[in-house]
């Protein structure tokens, strides 16, 4: 069979099924701990900050499918251009199965990832929710979390553009949420029980975040690798995982990622827990992770169970 060139809009549609994919993505940690899937960390040219080239490969015995993520991310016209493509493959002989734009993958695997941490890691009980940062992570963020942390009901929504909190406010307030918008990124950590911080690449910002600003036990989803809060502060936080500790302790060495402790757990761990990782209500948690290929392979097999059900050609 030739291989599928899957549309980004049925990708996109695929992606919506935000209890099938976290399943996947979890499934796919659970064969990295056994062995049965495999992945590299990533590979990457950087030219300057926020220009750079990145290769992300993954594999699984179980569902004999590889994939490689291809992101490009390159300055342009005074802002920063993302350009990512999927390539699925058969594992056993190699054979082409499907491309596809690879954007909706990015944020929706990236929220899934999130949403298992904050399942171990996160207060069941949490009900506010701060975003740093209101572009496309925090559009995904929100249904994904939404969906494993069921009490949240409030969202505090900054940006350093406010027009861009505003128009996300909108949104989340049309999805049912109480949402305030902040012009003090202080003042929404503060009150929030879960924040998730996903501030783009900018060369010329300086951390700006302090973990200290955060009430016991909330829940940190990083999801710009933490570049955004002041490192001295980072100590603060009492539990620290991520999705991939090998990769992520590179990125750690190679100063892309300014966390440089231990880490308490890794997704593959969470695949085996039967019980959450935080083992008091005042606990401050950090999720803070660079994204992964396995999760990338989880969701680009998924979208490809899809299209072989819709006969998408």
């Amino acid at each position: 069979m030739a291989p599928l060139l899957i549309p980004r809009a049925f990708v996109e549609q695929a992606c919506d099924s935000l209890d099938e994919l976290r399943d996947a993505i979890r499934e796919a940690f659970a064969g990295l701990a056994t062995g049965e899937a495999e992945a590299l960390p990533k590979a990457a040219l950087n030219f300057s900050p926020g220009h750079f080239f990145q290769a992300m490969v993954a594999a699984d015995r179980r569902s004999d499918l590889a994939a490689v993520k291809w992101v490009a991310v390159a300055p342009q016209g005074g802002a920063t251009t993302i350009h990512t493509s999927m390539m699925l493959s058969r594992r056993s002989t190699g054979a082409l199965l499907a491309t596809m734009d690879a954007a909706p993958i990015t944020a929706a695997r990236t929220a899934a990832m999130s949403a298992i941490a904050a399942q171990h890691m996160a207060r069941p009980d949490s009900r506010s929710i701060a975003f740093i940062g209101c572009g496309t992570q925090a559009r995904s963020h929100l249904a994904a979390l939404a969906r494993v942390l069921p009490h949240l009901d409030h969202v505090l929504a900054y940006s350093r553009q406010r027009s861009t909190a505003s128009a996300f406010a909108d949104e989340a307030r049309r999805a049912g949420f109480r949402v305030d918008v902040m012009d003090d990124a202080r003042a929404a950590i503060m009150r929030a029980d879960v924040v998730v911080s996903a501030v783009g690449i900018d060369a010329s910002s300086a951390p700006f975040l302090d973990a200290g600003w955060l009430s016991p036990g909330a829940f940190v989803t990083a999801v710009d690798l933490a570049r955004p809060w002041l490192p001295s502060s980072l100590q603060t936080f009492d539990i620290v995982a991520t999705d991939g500790i090998q990769q992520s302790e590179q990125l750690a060495r190679s100063g892309r990622m300014p966390f440089t402790g231990s880490f308490n757990a890794d997704l593959s761990a969470f695949t085996g827990a039967s019980s959450p990782l935080r083992t008091s209500a005042g606990q401050r948690a950090l999720f803070v992770f660079g994204g992964h290929s396995l999760a990338d392979l989880a969701a680009a097999g998924l979208v490809y169970r899809h299209a072989l059900r819709a006969s998408v050609v």
